[in-house]
């Protein structure tokens, strides 16, 4: 069988073509909602697997749990939302425009209702192209639509929308709180099928964490949502972060991996916090961590035996203050001794004394009579 190579003019006459198909599927869609002016206008299109709603209140994604839709008021519980029954059916999007503005845009997921209020239908449109042109909201428009944009296109089927999410993410064009929430579906969607993969997702995390000329909350969000990945698979990152010589890295990185529960992340804290050349404040992170709600048992023995080896007053009070909210009949007899020590501070003590306050054990509460008394 003889096969037909393609040129090189032929490639990029297609590769021309699909950026055209898709330009032009985008300004339709565009079109058709800013020639019905002023007002609202909604849509309709495939919602992916995983996706359900009543059409009106509500919607759930399996990933990422319940949503109330902008239009909903009052109290709402997850017990409201199941007395209806949460129904696959498409997704629907209502585009407000004052003059040539887009002032809102609302989602809505389930069975289809007529709804007067929501303005011209155009009807059904695909899934890619209603994503397409969310999309290009989400990256040229203003305000709280702009990021308004981005759920409802996380939410159409089969759409490939990482790429896209990552132009965003990185823009610093974009506003602090469109690019918070464009890395953290990017993360969500770091595998889709036809996306940029999983590394090339994490790779441009990486980078906006390690970019200075970030703002702190985009890198914080940033290291947050590789903390966050749902394997596991950002804690060999993080450790990496750790040991950065930019220090709002590492103190940011070691505070997010003393509170995970993922074990690997556990013994590099605990090791961590032994370290002599560990900065003042990345140590105070990680006594909190350590004795927050992942702890065990050798992880108060641990504290308590680091006490004597620290040097500043902070770090100390970490320890006190961590011990005492763990509870416990060792840390309370530890908690004991430092409140009858001669050689702690009078300040010291006295956290110590009060710590001891809260606990209700005959035998501590004799030893406090004295103490109190004395001080």
């Amino acid at each position: 069988m003889q096969v037909r190579r393609q040129g090189t003019s032929a490639v990029l006459f297609g590769l021309v073509a699909l950026g055209c198909s898709t330009a032009g599927a985008q300004g339709t869609l565009e079109r058709r909602i800013a020639a019905a002016g002023d007002g609202p206008a909604q849509f309709n299109f495939a919602a992916r697997e995983g996706v359900c709603g009543n059409g009106r209140t509500y919607f759930r994604v399996d990933d990422d749990g319940w949503y109330q839709t902008t239009t909903s008021s009052g109290n709402f519980s997850s017990d409201a939302m199941r007395s209806d029954v949460c129904q696959r059916g498409p997704i629907r999007v209502v585009v407000t425009h004052a003059g040539r503005d887009i002032v809102k845009i609302e989602t809505f997921a389930g069975p289809l209702t007529p709804d007067p209020e929501s303005g011209r239908d155009i009807g059904t449109v695909s899934a890619r192209e209603a994503a397409l042109y969310l999309l290009s909201v989400a990256a040229t428009g203003e305000g709280r639509p702009a990021r308004e944009a981005i759920m409802p296109a996380m939410l159409a089927d089969s759409a490939v929308v990482a790429a896209k999410l990552l132009e965003i993410a990185k823009d610093q064009t974009r506003s602090r709180d469109v690019r918070r929430s464009a890395i953290t579906w990017a993360a969500r969607r770091r595998a889709e099928p036809g996306g940029p993969g999983a590394a090339a997702v994490a790779k441009a995390l990486n980078d906006i964490v390690r970019n200075r000329e970030e703002g702190e909350p985009i890198r914080q969000q940033a290291l947050s949502t590789v903390a966050g990945f749902n394997r596991g698979e950002g804690i060999p990152t993080l450790i990496g972060f750790a040991s950065d010589g930019d220090k709002w890295i590492a103190r940011q990185a070691m505070a997010t991996l003393s509170r995970s529960g993922d074990p690997r992340a556990r013994a590099f804290t605990r090791e961590a916090v032994k370290r002599s050349d560990l900065p003042d404040e990345a140590r105070s992170e990680i006594i909190r961590g350590l004795g927050g709600e992942y702890a065990t048992g050798a992880d108060y023995r641990l504290l308590r035996d680091l006490y004597t080896t620290l040097n500043n007053d902070r770090d100390r009070e970490s320890v006190i203050t961590t011990l005492a909210n763990a509870g416990g009949s060792e840390n309370a007899n530890w908690l004991l001794g430092i409140a009858q020590s001669q050689t702690e501070p009078v300040a010291r003590r006295r956290r110590a004394i009060t710590a001891l306050t809260k606990y209700d054990d005959p035998r501590i509460k004799e030893a406090l009579k004295g103490l109190i008394t004395k001080e």
